[in-house]
């Protein structure tokens, strides 16, 4: 079965990525000086970092 990968601004996105703080910001510097390119032109975040299970 295929993953699904969800769009950058779906409220569930970022709760399994390390960077998230929990109170829906991030703590990647990259990302917050890029959050237009990864919300509008990119369409998905590429400092995003799954959280070990």
């Amino acid at each position: 079965m295929a993953k699904i990968i969800l769009f950058p601004t779906h409220e569930g996105y970022c709760r399994t990525c390390a960077y998230s703080s929990g109170n829906g910001t991030c703590n990647n510097k990259k990302y917050n000086e890029h959050q237009y390119e990864v919300n509008c032109v990119w369409k998905y975040c590429p400092y995003r970092k799954e959280k070990a299970e």
